[in-house]
This record gives structure tokens, sequence and C-alpha cells, in this order.
């Protein structure tokens, strides 16, 4: 049986922008970019939180007591973050 290296681990699943975040497959386009600025504005602006970058989200992580994370940018312009205790 194979198990996976998380498995009996507990997982925070979270579906969220990711500001200027590239994956290794592909470059975001100019227009992405934009796109998720734009939205960091309105958050700003409305309820007044913002959109994080990767190293943003890494600090609140690891301050919080996580041991790891796994960002996956697959959802348009947002990502699925998986976050482990």
């Amino acid at each position: 049986m194979l198990q996976s290296k998380n498995e009996g681990r507990k997982k925070i699943i979270i579906i969220d922008i990711v500001v200027g975040y590239v994956n290794n497959k592909m470059l975001m386009d100019k227009k992405s970019i934009e796109t998720q600025l734009m939205l960091d504005m309105l958050m700003m602006s409305t309820v007044t939180s913002k959109e994080r970058s990767e190293s943003e989200w890494e600090k609140i992580f690891l301050a919080a007591g996580f041991t790891h994370y796994n960002i996956t940018h697959t959802l348009g312009l947002r990502s699925l973050i998986e976050v482990y205790l």
C-alpha cells in the first residue's frame, strides 16, 4: 500500500488569489497580473483586507504553527492552497 507523506496529518484547504504567483509551467500574462492587482485594490477599499503574495502567505502559515504548505495554481486567477500541521 502506498502512503502519502501527508497521510494522517491535519490539512486546511484555502482557495484564494496568490498575487503574482507563477507556477513552473507557465508565466502569468500581463492581464492576469493586472486583474489580480485590481482585485487587491477592491479588497483594500471594501473590507480593509488585501490579497497576498506567496511570501506573505508563508509568513502567516509559519507564524500560526503550520509545518508546510503547497500552492497549486489551477483555478484561473485563484489558487488551491493546502496547509499542513
